[in-house]
């Protein structure tokens, strides 16, 4: 369980103001962290791995207190159990696929970094320099690094910016795959509601450094809508269908028949 209680002040898109956040998250969850363009959605990120001090603050994680500011505790951003992956993959460029990843790796740990390469789709790339790969490549590898130390928490910053949507898509499934089997707990930001109902279990929509709203991605077992956009992927062969508060994929040609303000109700399996 994380919990956090943090005040800073900063200039946000409508003006000076004070960013003002009180959450939980729970251990293994995928929280989408939403809201307009310097709302403080990078700054919340920040002030959880340690790069930026609030003014006033509080940060426990699994009973471990990492920052109180009434106490003058706050653990550099090192000694915090974070991974951060931020909207530029941050790799070294001198360095080959294998050695950005073992170059954070605990001694002892190097299979743990050939599992990750392997789950990742890195494993022809290993002796790669990051110019040589793609944009969706190279965050494979900042998030294989990311996750390497097996942290308490996962924050990722627009991992799926400036991807085609080939690349975006597979990305997602990589992040969701090693999510379900390494359990982290994640902090995503995105500014797109694909990434959202794809991979977060609940949505936080911050504005001005306010929660304004907190609630489950799909608070009911069957979530249903109405269509308000259907498109075929190429890339994937899939149907795609777009609702206020959901997507549905699927290979069924039958969805192709399904028409812009259509009702679906969608059983979700585990």
């Amino acid at each position: 369980m994380i919990n956090a209680a943090l005040r800073f002040p900063r200039l946000f898109a409508d003006g000076a103001g004070e960013l003002n956040v009180t959450l939980t998250l729970a251990t293994g969850s995928l929280t989408a962290l939403v809201g307009p363009s310097g709302s403080g959605k990078t700054t919340l990120l920040r002030l959880l791995a340690g790069l930026d001090v609030p003014s006033e603050g509080r940060i426990v994680v699994d009973g471990q207190v990492w920052l109180d500011t009434q106490r003058g505790i706050n653990q550099r951003p090192q000694q915090r159990s974070v991974g951060y992956i931020f909207q530029d993959a941050a790799l070294f460029p001198n360095l080959t696929v294998r050695e950005n990843i073992l170059f954070v790796t605990p001694r002892g740990e190097r299979t743990r970094a050939d599992d990750l390469i392997e789950a990742t789709g890195l494993t022809p790339f290993v002796d790669q320099k990051p110019a040589k790969l793609s944009g969706g490549q190279q965050k494979r590898v900042a998030l294989a690094r990311a996750l390497v130390r097996r942290p308490q928490l996962l924050l990722l910053d627009e991992p799926f910016a400036a991807l085609d949507t080939p690349a975006a898509d597979q990305l997602r499934q990589v992040v969701l795959d090693l999510h379900r089997a390494w359990g982290t707990t994640t902090l995503l930001v995105s500014h797109h509601r694909v990434d959202v109902a794809a991979l977060a279990e609940r949505v936080i929509s911050l504005h001005q450094g306010q929660i304004q709203a907190d609630q489950p991605t799909y608070p009911a077992d069957k979530p249903a809508g109405r269509i308000s956009r259907i498109w075929f992927d190429e890339a994937a062969q899939v149907w795609v269908v777009d609702t206020d508060t959901f997507q549905v994929r699927s290979a069924d040609a039958r969805w192709g028949q399904r028409r812009v303000g259509d009702r679906i109700e969608v059983s979700w399996l585990n």
